[in-house]
């Protein structure tokens, strides 16, 4: 296969794998939209840097050998920002 069209095959994979993150994420925020009614219901605090640190400690410590865990950190920082600007709404 020549490299131009080996290279276009894998950014469909990409490109699917783009779509399904975010599909995800879609679910992943949805949840935390539930957290922050509860949350404000119950006069909680949004954030949680326990909670956030907690992730990152248990997806570094199952990825050890794929991500390192700055990278993780790096990837779910804006996750967490999103998050809880949702649940403050």
């Amino acid at each position: 296969m020549k490299s131009k069209n080996k290279i276009k095959e894998l950014r469909k994979k990409i490109d699917n794998y783009d779509d399904q993150m975010l599909d995800l994420l879609v679910k992943r925020f949805a949840v935390s939209k539930e957290i922050g009614y509860i949350k404000s219901s119950n006069n909680l605090e949004v954030g949680d840097p326990n909670r956030e640190q907690d992730i990152i400690d248990r997806l570094s410590e199952k990825l050890s050998d794929k991500l390192d865990r700055e990278d993780i950190a790096a990837i779910f920082g804006p996750i967490y920002f999103i998050s809880k600007k949702i649940q403050r709404k």
